[in-house]
């Protein structure tokens, strides 16, 4: 029987006798049973860059930093949080000396 063709039939000889081989038609398909993960550590950067954000403006306090030299402060609307002038800080962050 080893002989038969297996086109025609034939069995083919396994030597761990195991079942045939599945074949998937997807390319996507993930034959691990393990647990899928979640990417952390570009999120935790995220939140880390705009908590840093936070606390630098709290400590720069433009209002009552600014003499007015250079202009008003940017947003006064958001108080102790608004930007430094765009004359000072074009790219509305909080001064240098911060």
């Amino acid at each position: 029987m080893a002989s038969e063709d297996l086109e025609r039939g034939g069995a083919k000889n396994r030597a761990n006798g195991g079942p045939p081989p599945t074949y998937y038609s997807s390319s996507y398909y993930q034959d691990t049973p393990e647990k899928q993960w979640i990417s952390w550590l570009i999120p935790a950067f995220v939140v880390a860059n705009i908590a840093m954000f936070i606390v630098v403006m709290f400590v720069n306090n433009c209002p009552k930093k600014n003499l007015g030299f250079d202009g008003k402060c940017v947003a006064r609307f958001l108080g102790r949080f608004s930007f430094q002038p765009t004359k000072e800080n074009p790219l509305f962050g909080p001064s240098a000396s911060t």
